[in-house]
């Protein structure tokens, strides 16, 4: 009886430290390579950017990460 109760606390033990590491796992965009992270930098404006064609033309315009338009 007392072998079957220590069994069942170990796996509650193991099944929550694989849910820490999945959290883990999940939580840090720079481990897992996913980059599915939030903004921890504030709101992103994006770059202005100057475009060249070869006529000669130029326009700029605004590039990057929070540019909706």
């Amino acid at each position: 009886m007392f072998k079957l109760i220590k069994l069942a606390f170990y796996v509650v033990i193991g099944y929550a430290l694989y849910e820490l590491y999945q959290g883990f796992k999940e939580g840090s965009p720079s481990m897992s390579g996913e980059g599915g992270g939030q903004n921890l930098t504030g709101e992103g404006e994006g770059m202005e950017e100057r475009s060249e064609e070869p006529s000669g033309m130029s326009a700029s315009h605004k590039v990057g990460r929070g540019v909706v338009s």
